[in-house]
């Protein structure tokens, strides 16, 4: 931990010291050990932090034609994103290898002979299957899914 007296080294002499030094494996278990570690600080300094994502802005990315998805928030164990669904749009019925949940925030939906509407919410368990998922009117999903 800093405290006044101590002095911090400029960027530049850092990096300069880093390349005159020579690389030194420390072996697959001491590097094992050291990601461990790593990995652990990273999730223990993230998981205080709070995410905001706000509406506006343009990181909607087109997945496929009428079709756009918005990632909220991704990590190891899962996924939460909104998709919008432009009217006319259909989706492939697919399988689910993990969990997935959705919640309709605007429009309607189709998920097979399951009709959804704005507040519905639609559970697809691990190992099953939907129907091809469709809009008329166009949609917002919020969709939280498990890590595959």
């Amino acid at each position: 931990m800093a405290n006044e007296d101590d002095t911090v080294m400029p960027d530049a002499a850092v990096l300069a010291l880093l390349e005159a030094s020579a690389p030194v494996d420390p072996g697959a278990e001491a590097g094992a050990r050291m990601k461990k570690r790593l990995l652990e600080r990273v999730r223990e300094s993230s998981a205080a932090e709070l995410v905001t994502v706000r509406n506006a802005g343009d990181d909607w990315l087109e997945t496929s034609p009428g079709n756009s998805v918005k990632i909220l928030r991704s990590d190891d164990e899962s996924m939460s994103m909104l998709v919008r669904l432009e009217p006319g749009t259909t989706f492939p019925a697919h399988y689910h290898p993990a969990d997935e949940e959705t919640y309709v925030v605007e429009g309607e939906t189709w998920f097979g002979d399951v009709h959804l509407v704005a507040g519905d919410y639609h559970l697809a368990p691990k190992g099953t299957t939907h129907g091809e998922v469709r809009t008329e009117k166009g949609c917002v999903l919020l969709i939280r899914k498990a890590a595959e």
